[in-house]
């Protein structure tokens, strides 16, 4: 993992640590495979509200009362309902947005490897292939759209 997704994790609200159990029900009710970053963010930090971003995860719902942390698999679902730009791919999951419309999604058809897509208005381009270095240069302000 990259030092400074760490030491934004280590400043920032945490969910913790989800069994392999999970994230296999998780994958399977969403029929895909997450890319082994997003993989290892959910089985060492579950969800996170860090360096002003949230990353969709997989909080208990009974531990998550009120909730805190959004699920990843009630926001894709929600998403595809509601037609999403961006959900009608199968393969995209959400995992955070930028509060002006703009989603990035994982590509899980490249599953192991990472690929994040930013999808919203005048945007839908493939923005890193890197989740740890996605979350930092997001929260520091280097992602350019």
């Amino acid at each position: 993992m990259n030092q400074k997704f760490e030491d934004m994790c280590a400043r920032g609200e945490v969910f913790g640590s989800i069994p392999e159990d999970v994230i296999i029900a998780a994958e399977t009710e969403l029929k895909v495979s997450f890319p082994q970053q997003y993989r290892d963010f959910l089985r060492r930090f579950g969800s996170g509200l860090i360096g002003g971003l949230e990353i969709y995860g997989l909080p208990d719902p009974k531990k998550n009362n009120p909730p805190l942390w959004q699920d990843v698999v009630k926001v894709t679902k929600q998403l595809r309902e509601w037609a999403q730009s961006g959900s009608e791919n199968p393969a995209y999951v959400p995992i955070t947005e930028d509060g002006t419309g703009v989603f990035f999604f994982l590509d899980t058809a490249v599953s192991p490897n990472t690929k994040i897509i930013a999808i919203g208005p005048g945007v839908n381009r493939m923005v890193s292939s890197d989740f740890f270095a996605f979350c930092v240069d997001l929260s520091e302000g280097r992602l350019q759209l």
